[in-house]
């Protein structure tokens, strides 16, 4: 939370303390609140005591080999960042378990989860290192053949350049591909960011969820509601260091008057990306590219956003790859499907009415959909 923003604790389903927010009083019940305060961070109690609890420790927790990252840290969700060695992987979570404990005071109630680091299992047996120095050890260690490769795959990577193992990062995404196209092969699993040698987390992953509900004098203002939401999730993560890779759209919508239902109709629209993201422009970009066209924002009663997919920002993630292009893609046949929408199949060519403006028109449904950043 940064200094001077409004800030709301909230306990067992009432606001418990407020602090700089109008309308909003002690024991309020919190969907209350949350119409009030639309984009306020509401945030449980106990949470801050704990982050503060784990800064004081953290340059103790340093020494411990492995950086501990604390993931949602107030329901006790733990991870380690960096290379455990490939035998007595448990042994080591359960000694850090107990270190961190001992430092802390307050204990994992989840247990410790490694992250899933593809130089982890390259780690030499019995010993222990951080994330900085695995990625040194993937640069230096040369390619021989072992169980998950053999003398074919390693004869192929010479002919690309790649001698070590750190050095099959820089063959992009796509030629890699063409040249195994092995599915659920080691290198193909490395392409799309997976640990080979993946540990199964002890807690499920943790998903945040904003939502708002629109009286009938707040529809017109939709779009800022969804600013509002996409700017409070993207605070949680920011303050976490977290990135999301999926984003979930759920909409309700008042039945039309010659509809024989009576209650609201649930829509739900969903957005999986190829690199995470924890931008507020950038998630409320994705939120109004999942609007349907054919959608009436003044129909809305509900606006409510999932972010699914979390994981650390400041680790070393899996995805060895930076190929944006997928991506790119994606938001380019989604920007032109707008054009296409609105002119018809035969595009900007043939629209007499924008013939002057058709290239304007293009970068600005382009730029709506995010592509110029990534251009």
């Amino acid at each position: 939370v940064r200094a001077g923003e409004p800030v709301v604790v909230i306990s067992g389903g009432r606001v418990l303390d407020v602090e700089g927010l109008d309308g909003v009083h002690r024991g309020q019940a919190v969907l209350r609140a949350r119409r009030v305060a639309p984009g306020v961070e509401f945030i449980p109690a106990g949470v801050l005591a704990g982050a503060e609890t784990y800064r004081a420790a953290w340059d103790e927790l340093l020494t411990m080999g492995p950086s501990v990252e604390p993931t949602a840290w107030h329901a006790g969700y733990v991870e380690v960042t960096g290379c455990l060695p490939r035998r007595g992987v448990k042994a080591h979570l359960a000694a850090l378990g107990r270190r961190l404990e001992a430092v802390t005071s307050q204990p994992p109630a989840q247990g410790l989860s490694v992250n899933k680091l593809i130089a982890r299992h390259a780690s030499p047996a019995g010993q222990v290192v951080g994330a900085r120095e695995a990625l040194g050890f993937l640069h230096r260690q040369r390619l021989r053949p072992s169980v998950l490769i053999d003398k074919r795959v390693i004869a192929l990577l010479d002919e690309l350049g790649c001698r070590r193992w750190g050095q099959v990062s820089e063959v992009p995404e796509p030629r890699l591909r063409a040249l195994f196209g092995l599915r659920g092969s080691v290198l193909a699993r490395w392409a799309a960011g997976d640990d080979p040698r993946s540990v199964k987390p002890r807690y499920p992953p943790p998903i945040e969820t904003a939502g708002v509900i629109l009286g009938p004098e707040e529809r017109e203002a939709w779009l800022n509601h969804c600013q509002q939401l996409a700017a409070t999730l993207a605070a949680r993560l920011v303050r976490r260091g977290e990135l999301t890779t999926e984003i979930i759209l759920t909409l309700a919508l008042r039945p039309c008057q010659a509809s024989a239902w009576r209650r609201d109709v649930w829509r739900t629209f969903r957005r999986r990306l190829a690199r995470g993201v924890n931008g507020a422009e950038r998630l409320t970009q994705i939120v109004l590219g999942l609007l349907p066209a054919d959608l009436d924002p003044l129909n809305i009663d509900e606006i409510r956003i999932t972010l699914r997919g979390l994981r650390s920002a400041g680790a070393v993630q899996g995805t060895l790859f930076r190929d944006a292009r997928e991506e790119r893609d994606h938001l380019l046949d989604s920007a032109f499907a707008r054009v296409r929408a609105r002119y018809g199949l035969l595009g900007l060519a043939y629209a007499p009415e924008v013939s002057d403006t058709g290239p304007r028109l293009a970068e600005t449904v382009l730029e709506m959909d995010g592509v110029a950043a990534l251009a």
